[in-house]
């Protein structure tokens, strides 16, 4: 009887295989698989919300939801991360909507994403996915400035269209904010 037991204890402890939870900023590399990376000191949490500013004529409504234990792979490794994503709609001067991501499902396209999670004191850096043909990829920046208010930078890494794999008949403006520290004050 008592080596059934111990051969239980055994197989359990080598057959339950816990899931290490660290800090958004932890490392990646470094890290076992399967491992958390949770916002585990809210610091996602002043983000959250519905944003709106006015840039060159147009209405720039963003809104900021945080997603838990979302599934990302890196390093040939399967993770978790809590992060950010944000949908978008820009509006011109007439009402007309240019374009929008506040109802796309981000699980089966990924244009006009825009998400992250990486914190550095007062900010979160984001990446954008692009439009047409990944064009305005790049990388958005919130620095929290008030409880109601963040300041918005972006910097586009690609602004123009790949001739060769892209179809002409497509838009590629790029109709975020190309700006840097645009204030966003919260709805």
């Amino acid at each position: 009887m008592r080596s059934r037991l111990i051969i239980l204890g055994i197989f359990t402890v080598f057959s339950c295989k816990a899931q290490q939870m660290l800090s958004l900023n932890a490392s990646v590399y470094n890290s076992p698989t399967n491992s958390y990376f949770k916002d585990i000191n809210n610091e996602l949490d002043p983000y959250i919300g519905v944003w709106k500013a006015s840039f060159q004529g147009k209405i720039i409504l963003i809104k900021i939801i945080k997603e838990l234990k979302v599934p990302f792979e890196m390093w040939g490794k399967n993770n978790f991360k809590d992060r950010l994503l944000v949908r978008y709609e820009i509006i011109n001067n007439n009402g007309v909507i240019l374009e929008s991501s506040l109802n796309n499902n981000f699980n089966t396209k990924v244009k006009l994403l825009i998400e992250g999670s990486e914190i550095e004191d007062d900010l979160v850096k984001l990446i954008f996915a692009g439009g047409n043909c990944s064009v305005g990829i790049g990388e958005i920046i919130l620095r929290k400035v008030n409880g109601t208010k963040v300041s918005w930078s972006y910097y586009p890494g690609t602004t123009t269209m790949n001739d060769k794999d892209c179809p002409p008949n497509l838009d590629y403006t790029i109709y975020l904010p190309e700006t840097e520290n645009l204030i966003f004050t919260k709805q």
